[in-house]
């Protein structure tokens, strides 16, 4: 009984630090979106301002 609790623990724990993981990939790549999202917005910008 205790090797099957002690396996429920290790396995929660895994599954925490997969969760950590899972949202700190989102923050970066919603980071990485975001930074894109600005750089497109500036190129596209310079360009109206060169026709003008």
């Amino acid at each position: 009984m205790i090797n099957t609790s002690q396996e429920i623990q290790k396995l929660l724990s895994k599954a925490e630090g997969s969760t950590d993981k899972t949202a700190q990939l989102q923050q970066a790549l919603a980071r990485l979106e975001a930074t894109l999202s600005r750089k497109e917005t500036q190129k596209v910008t310079e360009k109206s301002l060169k026709r003008r």
